[in-house]
């Protein structure tokens, strides 16, 4: 008689049935992914704090291993491109460079696509914030070239407003304004009305510069006028300090004092201290212009101390250039000296003579570009040029991401703190809470000891897995040392806090890791600590009051939470 195998039975059997669910339920994170992705580039020059929110959330889920253990790289990559952009915006250069670099090294740089069209240029209006303005013109005329050969209108006329602020910025406001007026056009064949009210407010500058002071109020005002509507609060607290600085170089002070006033009082309502800098170094200098020297010299040193914090060059070397003209008139020529040391040394970093040489090098260079390169010997010079370029970006951009990313996990690692701590201060400044949940896993040495360091990596893997399914979207999961994890959470009360690590604690607990036919057992001790708005705390202070919390758990007898001061 004969007998069947088991190996020979019906494929499409019960292990058939549940791929086909865990393959339907990856589509389905995927659809999440994307529909979550398309909601924050809808309100991205709208609403930066939803956008965040979203982003977040789509990046955990993106980052979640399918069936066949794969991550899903291209919405990671979204989500980090949008996130990018929404740092570059509101001043966080670091953040934005960090995440820019993170999303490149998920996508091919060889393609052209509006996606790498629109990381460049977050990459190159982050190096603008910085004042590195030769890499912000490189970058923003590889993002012109790539939304000009992916056809995409929109993002070409928002690189060549961003070349033309670096034009201006460099003393090439005839150039700068040729681009605007392009990139102006365009936005009004594409019916964007904000686009449109966001490039007259920079081109007001431009006016300026040039000297066309009409021009540049009746810019600004439509700019206001479009703002006071429809437009968001970032743009109304910029537009109020273009105002301010258009009605001061025509020497109309208390127009000047009034709409730097309003912008300043909106920046502080809304907690933008990047925009509350901006506005108090505009009032310093009609505090200066109006005889008011002390008022002026308290307003300038104010917005220096915001600029240092954020660490915004350009801005700082500005304030002190305006100190040392304050200090000078109240007599103090000592003070005035320190600060004009200060100036020139910072300004000799930023904008130097080498810089300018290489702008003025590069400006050619576009022209010739935007001619299409009809001389066959720089068409080659220009390609080997941009294949170094390609490389030397896709080697850097590898390294960032390994510097913010752990490989095994998917988690942010300890080199991501930087950005942790800009989001940080950035919540205890809205009013925020934020708390720290560090979890060390119990006995782990004894895992690679018993099992092997394979068996170590699937426990890692497991317990970051848990840790992404116990979290809120806007908390940070992130493997912070060998086998201690750590997750950055915003917003809730102590006692929730301890909730929810006491959730990790249960989940790590009944779930274990399977090591071929066995379940290995996993426990993890944690330490909690929290810091309230106004406390002063630093995020390595409240770091390492987890860390005092987690010792006493190990004490405690381990699989325990500790929160710290209790």
């Amino acid at each position: 008689m004969a007998t069947t195998d088991s190996r020979d039975a019906d494929p499409r059997g019960l292990t058939s049935t549940h791929s086909d669910t865990a393959e339907l339920r990856d589509a389905a994170r995927r659809e999440r992914v994307d529909t979550l992705n398309a909601e924050a580039e809808s309100i991205r020059r709208i609403d930066h704090d939803r956008l965040r929110a979203l982003c977040e959330q789509s990046f955990e889920l993106a980052c979640q291993c399918d069936i066949h253990g794969n991550q899903y790289e291209h919405g990671m990559a979204v989500a980090l491109t949008l996130l990018a952009h929404r740092n570059s915006v509101i001043g966080e250069s670091g953040a934005a460079l960090s995440r820019a670099y993170q999303a490149l090294a998920l996508l091919d740089a060889e393609t052209p696509s509006s996606l790498l069209a629109d990381l460049y240029i977050s990459i190159g209006w982050a190096h603008y914030a910085s004042g590195d303005y030769v890499d912000a013109l490189r970058d923003l005329m590889v993002a012109n070239r790539m939304a000009e050969t992916v056809g995409d209108r929109y993002l070409q006329a928002l690189a060549m407003d961003r070349i033309a602020n670096v034009y201006e910025s460099t003393g090439h406001a005839p150039t700068a304004m040729e681009m605007q007026t392009i990139a102006l056009g365009i936005f009004r064949d594409l019916g964007d009305s904000m686009g449109e009210a966001l490039l007259l407010n920079n081109m007001a500058y431009t006016y300026l510069t040039l000297e066309r002071y009409e021009a540049a109020l009746e810019s600004a005002r439509a700019t206001l006028a479009y703002a006071e509507v429809n437009g968001p609060i970032f743009l109304h607290m910029g537009v109020l300090d273009t105002l301010a600085d258009v009605y001061l170089a025509t020497g109309e002070l208390d127009e000047a004092a009034e709409h730097s006033t309003r912008g300043l009082k909106i920046a502080r309502t809304n907690v933008s201290e990047v925009d509350e800098a901006d506005a108090l170094l505009t009032l310093g200098r009609i505090r200066l212009q109006q005889g008011r020297i002390d008022d002026a010299r308290e307003t300038t040193m104010a917005a220096l101390t915001i600029n240092e914090k954020h660490r915004r060059s350009v801005e700082e070397y500005l304030c002190h250039e305006l100190l040392a003209d304050i200090e000078e008139q109240r007599g103090d020529i000592a003070a005035a000296l320190v600060h004009l040391r200060r100036f020139h040394d910072l300004e000799r970093e930023k904008v130097n003579e080498q810089t300018a040489s290489r702008i003025a090098s590069m400006r050619v260079e576009h022209q010739v570009e935007s001619a299409r390169k009809d001389a066959e010997i720089h068409r080659l010079r220009s390609i080997a040029l941009e294949q170094e370029v390609e490389e030397r970006r896709i080697a850097q951009a590898t390294l960032q991401a390994q510097a913010s990313l752990d490989p095994l996990t998917g988690l942010y690692n300890r080199g991501h703190v930087s950005v942790l701590a800009e989001d940080y201060g950035s919540a205890l400044r809205r009013g925020l809470p934020v708390s720290i949940i560090l979890a060390d896993v119990d006995h782990f040495k004894e895992v690679n000891d018993t099992f092997g360091h394979l068996a170590g990596d699937r426990a890692l893997i497991e317990i970051a897995r848990l840790l992404r399914e116990n979290a809120r979207a806007s908390d940070t999961p992130c493997r912070y040392g060998g086998d201690e994890f750590l997750v950055v959470l915003e917003g809730m009360p102590t006692d929730q806090v301890i909730a929810s690590a006491e959730r990790i604690r249960k989940a790590v607990s009944a779930h274990g890791v399977k090591h071929h036919s066995l379940t290995i057992p996993l426990t993890v001790s944690i330490g909690v600590a929290t810091a309230e708005p106004g406390s002063g705390v630093s995020l390595a202070y409240l770091i390492e009051r987890a860390d005092r919390a987690l010792y006493r758990s190990k004490h405690a007898g381990r699989n325990c939470v500790t929160a710290a001061g209790m």
